[in-house]
C-alpha cells in the first residue's frame, strides 16, 4: 500500500514538474538587438511568441505611434489594412486588421478589443484581444478568432523604450503547425526591426 502511495505521489510530482517546464520560455533568436522566445503551454497548438527591444525614443513617443492605426501598415509586417471601428452597441475600442498573406494563402483580417492602462512607474500596457460577433459584410478573407496580444513599454535609464511584446494567434485554415510558428518569429522580428528603424 505505501509502496502504490509513494509511486502515485513520485507520478504526480513528475507530472506537475513536466507541466511547469513546458511553460518555460526558449531562446529562438537574438539578433540585432531583438530577443525573441517561444514557449508551448499544454492547451496551445502553436507557440506562444515573446520579444524584446530598446528604442530609442521615450515612451510616450513609441505609444502614440504605434496605438495610431494608421501606422500599421508602417511597422508591423504584413499588415495591409488596419483601422479604429466606432460600434454604437459596444462600449470598448476596437480595431479592425488586415494581415496580407502571399499567393496562393488567404489574407487573415482580426477584430481586437484594446485596453490601455498607464502605470506609475510610466510604463504603459496596450492589450488587445479578439472579438467576434461584429456585424460586417462578408468576405473572402479567414477571420482569426484566437488572438492575444501585448505591449508592455517601459522608460529606461537613458530615455529610450524597452518594448517587450507577446501574443498568441491561431490563424485559422489548414497551415501546418511548424509554418505558423517559425512564420510568428519572422512576423514578431522584422515588425521590432521596423519599429526601431521608425523610431531611431
Amino acid at each position: 500500500m505505501r509502496k502504490t502511495l509513494y509511486l502515485g505521489l513520485l507520478w504526480l510530482s513528475f507530472l506537475a514538474s513536466t507541466a511547469l517546464s513546458s511553460q518555460d520560455w526558449n531562446k529562438q533568436q537574438d539578433k540585432d538587438r531583438i530577443k525573441v522566445q517561444t514557449r508551448k503551454l499544454q492547451n496551445q497548438k502553436y507557440q506562444e511568441i515573446r520579444a524584446e527591444t530598446v528604442i530609442d525614443s521615450n515612451v510616450t513617443k513609441v505609444f502614440q505611434f504605434i496605438s495610431d492605426p494608421n501606422s500599421c501598415k508602417k511597422w508591423v509586417y504584413r499588415c495591409s489594412l488596419s483601422e479604429a471601428l466606432s460600434l454604437n452597441d459596444r462600449n470598448e475600442k476596437v480595431i479592425y486588421q488586415l494581415t496580407k498573406f502571399p499567393f496562393p494563402l488567404k489574407s487573415r483580417e482580426v477584430f481586437l478589443s484594446v485596453k490601455t492602462t498607464s502605470n506609475t512607474d510610466k510604463s504603459i500596457r496596450i492589450r488587445m484581444q479578439s472579438t467576434r460577433d461584429i456585424k460586417r459584410d462578408k468576405s473572402d478573407f479567414i477571420e482569426i478568432h484566437e488572438a492575444s496580444i501585448e505591449y508592455l513599454l517601459e522608460p529606461t535609464p537613458r530615455g529610450g523604450t524597452r518594448v517587450t511584446w507577446q501574443q498568441y494567434v491561431e490563424p485559422g485554415g489548414h497551415l501546418p503547425t511548424w509554418a505558423v510558428d517559425k512564420e510568428n518569429i519572422t512576423f514578431v522580428r522584422k515588425s521590432l526591426g521596423n519599429l526601431k528603424r521608425i523610431m531611431h
